[in-house]
């Protein structure tokens, strides 16, 4: 397939990029370069990314790209897969959007197209460790009536609650957040889905014309997914941390608390020292004012007689 030759030039270039010495001119850039094309070639052959191209309104155009892991769903991914080679998705409005919640596609304007992919039903399946539904994540549409067809989300926040209404990620949004954020959303979710498939584009056309549109889901090189953490885990990471630095800083504190005592009386020591040196050095110095007074009589009585 078309992904697996994808996959060839990466493991050849990571067999040629590690084989023999590193060069003494560039050894660190080898070793970047080795580091990269093997983790390319890791990648399995049936991940894929794809790039939605999205006319967000009149005059603004911009792509959003979504890496589909087939681990997370075999059949779910078959199906993305199907959708994307056959041109399903081009042209489909984005007719539902909750801001800051959820936006859904995936219903087409032609309305023979979409009954023809309504027939065939994507059964359900059992994966073992499915991902959550958190920002970026990408998931067929289900419901308790209906089985998942050609309809998908994407969820612009974390929406734990779907984990169990059958919504498994079968992707996750690797650039262009901003782009679906910024989709319109007037509309919220007054667009009917039985109209749609009634009455096809002409329905949302005449009746939600401001609405963002697909232009193409074309497929593309493979880009990895980063690193990234459902808004609940990240809190509890930070909970995690500030605990731990509040345990760091009583042990800190039970060390260094003797210590600062220890000095603390050694000052008290030595000013208590002082005040009594400087105390003396006065008492000296009184002494030493009466004697000249007395003298300083003495002398006048002699000069007087």
């Amino acid at each position: 397939s078309s992904v697996k030759l994808c996959a060839r030039p990466y493991q050849t270039y990571a067999t040629r990029a590690c084989a023999g010495p590193p060069t003494k001119r560039m050894p660190a850039t080898r070793a970047c370069l080795c580091a990269v094309a093997l983790l390319a070639a890791t990648a399995r052959a049936e991940d894929f990314t794809v790039k939605l191209t999205i006319q967000v309104d009149e005059r603004r155009r911009e792509a959003v790209l979504v890496t589909v892991r087939e681990a997370k769903g075999a059949q779910a991914a078959g199906r993305f897969r199907q959708l994307v080679n056959s041109k399903f998705f081009d042209g489909c409005a984005i007719f539902r959007v909750i801001p800051g919640v959820v936006l859904q596609f995936g219903l087409s304007s032609n309305r023979t197209l979409q009954a023809q992919w309504d027939a065939q039903p994507l059964s359900d399946e059992a994966v073992a460790h499915p991902d959550w539904n958190i920002r970026g994540s990408v998931a067929f549409v289900a419901s308790d009536t209906s089985p998942r067809g050609t309809q998908l989300i994407i969820n612009l926040d974390d929406n734990p609650n779907l984990d169990d209404k059958g919504y498994v990620p079968i992707g996750r949004v690797v650039f262009g957040m901003p782009t679906l954020a910024s989709v319109y959303s007037g509309y919220r979710d007054r667009p009917q889905q039985a109209e749609i498939r009634n009455r096809g584009g002409e329905y949302l056309q005449s009746e939600f014309p401001r609405l963002s549109r697909i232009v193409s889901v074309r497929q593309v090189a493979f880009v990895e997914e980063p690193l990234v953490m459902s808004k609940n885990f990240t809190g509890l990471l930070i909970t995690v941390g500030m605990v731990l630095a509040a345990a760091l800083c009583c042990g800190l504190r039970r060390r260094i608390g003797p210590l600062v005592e220890s000095r603390s009386k050694a000052r008290n020591i030595f000013s208590i020292g002082s005040d009594r040196l400087s105390g003396a050095q006065d008492q000296d110095d009184d002494d030493l004012y009466e004697n000249d007074e007395e003298v300083g009589k003495q002398l006048s009585k002699r000069s007087s007689s």
